[in-house]
């Protein structure tokens, strides 16, 4: 008995059969679209132009002398005479400092000296009778009374006494001395050496001025490095420092030629001269790094400030009409156990083939090809970027 044919029934064909058609054309989209992405491939080519080996370091430029002032004496900052890019000449006045006097110094002081003349009174008191005693044993003497021995006696303490005498002026003159410096800072045959005006130590630009009037100051003694009233150094004279990484230190050498580029004159460049590579390198962040310094020639005498950030070039080696490539299409495989490169070049018949190549200098971005291709050949892009596969499906829908 045969089964009746409904509706329902040709409902379920007709959804079966778009079901199956819709899912076989999908299929056959994605075989080829993937086809036509795995033979599609960006190439570049090489191309020819002039070639710097060179080594970058990074840094800054700072004075090749730099002066700072510091008082001989301590005190309170009473004028400044200077501002930040001044120019001054060696002896200029700079500033001037006033002397607040310690109380308790001054009142220490005040002491001593009045201890010091009330011995005095008293030395003088003792010479005086020491006297009357001496010309005593000197008539007994005289006279056969006394023996040479009381007479010599006594002319010996008279003596002391006098010495004593002596004594107590000098410390006099000393404790006076004292209170003179606890209450001005100095006395008159020191003013050549502590004195209240603070001068330019050399010719030069005013850097920095790190104090304000009513600042106190410190004197630079043994112990203390004492309070910079300001820093001064030649203009004329600079220097690159800066650093560069541990694979770049051996191919550098004291006196070469180097290009100091400063990005705050809109990456002009000055000549410079390398004069030292430190023999000691710093650990920074896991990276070794050798600290270089370098002159900075001004020809021009442009107005270059201290501490710019700059970059010193040092050219190792320049090439004319080298033929470069990216050297991110370089492929290598091992052969003997040694790296081989190599590039994958477009044939006529669109398809790639692996030609070997010989490398030569790299500036981190394009290397020299020394043979193996022309500046002709199509070199497969064979690890595209998102921009490389950006361009590659704007070509595709051309």
């Amino acid at each position: 008995m045969k089964k009746k044919f409904t509706w329902k029934k040709a409902i379920y064909i007709i959804l079966g059969l778009l079901f199956a058609v819709a899912l076989f054309s999908g299929i056959g989209y994605l075989v080829k679209s993937n086809s036509k992405e795995s033979e599609a491939f960006l190439t570049r080519k090489p191309t020819v132009q002039n070639m710097d080996d060179k080594v970058m370091a990074t840094g800054k430029i700072i004075p090749k002398e730099e002066i700072e002032i510091k008082p001989n004496i301590a005190g309170i900052i009473d004028k400044i005479l200077v501002d930040e890019g001044d120019k001054v000449q060696a002896g200029q006045l700079i500033a001037t400092v006033r002397i607040v006097p310690n109380i308790a110094e001054v009142n220490n002081a005040q002491q001593n000296v009045n201890n010091q003349q009330l011995q005095i009174s008293n030395a003088k008191l003792n010479v005086e009778n020491m006297r009357k005693q001496f010309e005593i044993q000197e008539r007994l003497y005289k006279q056969g009374v006394a023996s040479k021995q009381e007479y010599l006696n006594a002319q010996q303490q008279l003596y002391t006494t006098q010495q004593a005498l002596r004594n107590a002026q000098q410390q006099l003159v000393t404790a006076q001395k004292s209170l003179l410096i606890a209450k001005t800072g100095a006395t008159p045959e020191l003013q050549g050496l502590a004195t209240t005006q603070i001068r330019s130590k050399a010719s030069g630009t005013v850097l920095e001025v790190p104090v304000k009037v009513g600042s106190q100051v410190i004197e630079a003694n043994s112990f203390n490095a004492g309070t910079t009233i300001c820093s001064i150094a030649d203009l004329n004279s600079l220097i690159f420092q800066g650093e560069i990484d541990e694979a770049q230190a051996g191919k550098l050498k004291q006196g070469m030629d180097m290009n100091i580029v400063i990005g705050a004159l809109q990456n002009k460049t000055f000549p410079g001269r390398l004069t030292m590579i430190a023999p000691k390198g710093k650990d920074n962040n896991g990276t070794i790094k050798f600290p270089v310094e370098g002159d900075v020639f001004n020809p021009n005498n442009e107005y270059i400030r201290a501490g710019f950030s700059a970059n010193g070039e040092i050219v190792l080696t320049s090439k004319k009409n080298a033929l470069l490539l990216d050297e991110s299409l370089i492929q290598y495989e091992k052969k003997n156990g040694k790296d081989v490169p190599f590039v994958e070049v477009k044939q006529k018949d669109g398809k790639f083939k692996k030609a070997y190549v010989k490398l030569g200098a790299s500036d981190g971005i394009n290397v020299e090809i020394l043979s193996g291709i022309d500046k002709n050949a199509d070199v497969k892009v064979w690890n595209p970027s998102d921009k490389d596969k950006e361009e590659l499906k704007d070509k595709a829908k051309k």
